[in-house]
């Protein structure tokens, strides 16, 4: 990630780990560990909270990459195991 992607995502929108999780097709769990593994950039607003919100346009972006990375692995199987023929 560089500067200018983060400046990007900062000036969009924010979402909830549970808005986040549904974007990605995963649990709220699954967020959470990918925030603490820094796949996802959040954040509290509150410090003693515990809502986090996180970078709408850097969750969409990894639900197209996640989406585009499953598409080139049926392809990989479908040519590889050749389930059509």
């Amino acid at each position: 990630m560089d500067d200018k992607t983060i400046a990007q995502w900062s000036a969009g929108p924010r979402c909830t780990v549970a808005e986040a999780a549904e974007l990605l097709g995963t649990s709220t769990q699954t967020v959470r560990r990918m925030v603490r593994l820094g796949q996802l950039i959040a954040w509290r607003p509150n410090p003693v909270g515990r809502k986090m919100l996180l970078y709408r346009l850097q969750v969409e972006a990894m639900s197209e990459t996640t989406q585009h990375s499953a598409v080139n692995q049926a392809r990989l199987l479908q040519t590889t195991f050749n389930f059509y023929n």
